[in-house]
């Protein structure tokens, strides 16, 4: 049987980590929830020890200093030992059964590499935001990695995240660049059409800060509101995604050289 690891990573998520790993342990095929807090100061580490401690599917490993999500999950994927893995944030949920639809894909397929699901995006007080039918929907799935199970060892290959300091600006950017690599590198890609991934919006998430970064626009698109110290800040970061994708490239080069 395919088996998955779920990786979390943490950072002042003390009041939804339990609703994260809960809706990871429900799921079919996860034998393991790495859970990496990133030096939490609210208390998200004691939370995640009674989780290990209520099951033996979930570990944690906790950062010696705070170092950026990038890092966190990369440190997530090198303490996994399943053949796959599944991103999953400490404020986020999966929903219904998304890692055992992945796996009967991966088992029906064998050159299939990664799944990406539905997602849905709910804010507690509006309620369900970003339909499907807004063009920023489509962008906002498949800019993060939340959502998608992949293969392990080609995680590995290209070396994961980003983690220079590049990418920890109020811009972020490393869900961008791996992406990027993802989709360029690691074809074919299967879109699941049922939700299985729910975003939940909050002020100052990645998300909020999206939407009140974007707008529709006459043409059925979306386009950024213009802002020239966000464009400096834009320009800064798209130097070191491409920094980033030229050396995925080179890595994935290298190994198929020396498997050849």
């Amino acid at each position: 049987m395919m088996d998955i690891a779920v990786i979390i990573p943490c950072y002042n998520h003390a009041q939804t980590l339990e609703r994260a790993v809960r809706s990871a342990l429900q799921q079919s095929h996860v034998t393991q929830i790495v859970i990496v807090d990133d030096l939490s100061s609210d208390g998200s580490a004691a939370c995640a020890r009674g989780l290990c401690a209520a099951d033996p599917r979930v570990q944690l490993d906790v950062l010696e200093r705070n170092s950026g999500p990038g890092t966190a999950r990369n440190r997530g994927v090198a303490l996994a030992n399943a053949s796959h893995i599944l991103f999953l944030d400490a404020d986020d949920e999966l929903v219904g059964d998304f890692a055992g639809l992945s796996a009967r894909l991966f088992e029906q397929n064998p050159s299939l590499i990664v799944v990406k699901c539905e997602v849905e995006f709910f804010d507690p007080i509006k309620g369900y935001i970003l339909p499907a039918y807004d063009p920023r929907h489509t962008s906002a799935i498949l800019s993060s990695s939340c959502g998608m199970v992949m293969e392990r060892s080609r995680f590995l290959h290209m070396g994961g995240f980003p983690q220079g300091a590049e990418f920890r600006g109020p811009m972020g950017g490393e869900d961008v660049a791996f992406m990027q690599a993802v989709m360029a590198h690691f074809q074919p890609i299967a879109r699941v059409e049922q939700v299985g991934y729910r975003v939940w919006s909050r002020p100052g998430s990645h998300l909020d800060k999206f939407l009140a970064l974007t707008r529709l626009n006459a043409a059925g698109s979306f386009e950024y509101v213009p802002d020239k110290a966000r464009q400096i800040e834009a320009d800064r970061v798209a130097v070191a995604v491409k920094h980033y994708l030229d050396n995925v490239a080179l890595r994935l080069s290298s190994t198929l050289t020396n498997a050849q």
